[in-house]
């Protein structure tokens, strides 16, 4: 996953819409992660959704813009040993069935609705959501309170996270980015409707390095062969970016429905280390990095039990670059939700 541009703002769209996001980890966690378990969620559509381990409460991962289960890898295997934990593809990507509607956050958090009711997955659940997985996951929260115990958001995005003191000069400096990274997109799109990608050409689309194992290049490669992966990026890049529409989506339908996290355990982690971007000014990264931090900060001010944590060394793909820290904070959120259900005698 290119780092270079995972700070700029409406985000998370130029590493994580990028073409060539599968650039492949070494690989860790167990197999189980690259099967596909296809659930019927109505309207002729299937979501794909690998549940590994045992026990409450569930966790159910989001993935952030442009990704795929993989990028869980690193965690998997200890967060499964402790309870059981969900990876799920959205609608467009991996094994699931594209929607009909564009990928706004409440069209993704009805369809993992859909997906966790056809699965007979009930709650309690705890959310972790990375990149604009996070948003989805405070939507979702805010949606359905009542089956969400906690939270995990690993360098969330979340509504109101363009920086006030950005104005038009600000946003022309990055508009060209953001277009040619929807263009090189929609271009891969064009190439899968018409077969013209394959693992041996794939026209830049897409990298999958031999140090993968051959399960979990079949997941990937039967991915990124498909338009729909890439049309799914897109709409979820217009809805969550105003540079496109001139509105954020995503964040005004998560403002509408934002309330109080009441006493739920919340941890936000912020990463530290964002490399420097052409495209904008050190002003410009400062001013963002400031409201950032800030927003995660208020985020975790939203339940009597958040907390907001920097991670040092980490870029904005935490549980890559400091998988320890995702998974102590996801033990830490699974422990107080069991104490707290034991101690109300259920």
């Amino acid at each position: 996953m290119p780092a270079r541009h995972c700070f700029v703002i409406f985000a998370l769209i130029s590493a994580l819409l990028s073409p060539v996001a599968a650039i492949a980890r070494p690989s860790a966690g167990s197999p189980e992660l690259s099967g596909k378990n296809l659930v019927d969620i109505g309207g002729g559509r299937r979501m794909n959704i690998v549940c590994i381990g045992q026990g409450s409460p569930t966790i159910v991962f989001d993935y952030g813009m442009g990704e795929h289960i993989l990028v869980w890898q690193k965690v998997q295997e200890p967060v499964s040993a402790i309870t059981r934990a969900c990876f799920y593809d959205r609608s467009g990507y991996g094994f699931s069935d594209p929607s009909n509607r564009p990928m706004t956050a409440d069209s993704v958090t009805d369809d993992l609705h859909a997906l966790l009711h056809a699965a007979g997955i009930t709650g309690p659940l705890v959310l972790v959501g990375h990149s604009l997985g996070g948003l989805y996951a405070t939507l979702y929260t805010d949606k359905f309170p009542s089956q969400v115990a906690g939270l995990v958001l690993i360098d969330p995005s979340f509504a109101g996270q363009e920086p006030a003191a950005w104005g038009a000069d600000e946003k022309q400096r990055i508009k060209p980015e953001f277009e040619r990274l929807l263009t090189n997109t929609k271009a891969c799109a064009d190439l899968a409707r018409a077969g013209k990608l394959s693992q041996s050409d794939s026209h830049g689309c897409f990298q999958l390095a031999p140090v993968r194992t051959p399960a979990e290049i079949a997941y990937l490669k039967q991915s990124f062969l498909k338009p729909f992966r890439y049309e799914s990026a897109i709409s979820e890049a217009e809805s969550h970016s105003a540079l496109a529409t001139g509105r954020n989506e995503d964040g005004l339908e998560e403002e509408r429905a934002a309330r109080p996290f009441g006493d739920r355990t919340v941890i936000v982690l912020t990463g530290s280390v964002y490399p420097p971007d052409p495209y904008e000014t050190p002003q410009m990264q400062q001013t963002f990095y400031d409201n950032w931090k800030a927003g995660h900060r208020q985020l975790a001010a939203r339940s009597t039990r958040g907390q907001s944590i920097v991670v040092s060394q980490a870029g904005h793909a935490i549980q890559l670059d400091q998988p320890q820290q995702v998974i102590d904070a996801i033990k830490t959120v699974v422990l107080d939700v069991r104490t707290r259900k034991r101690d109300q005698g259920h």
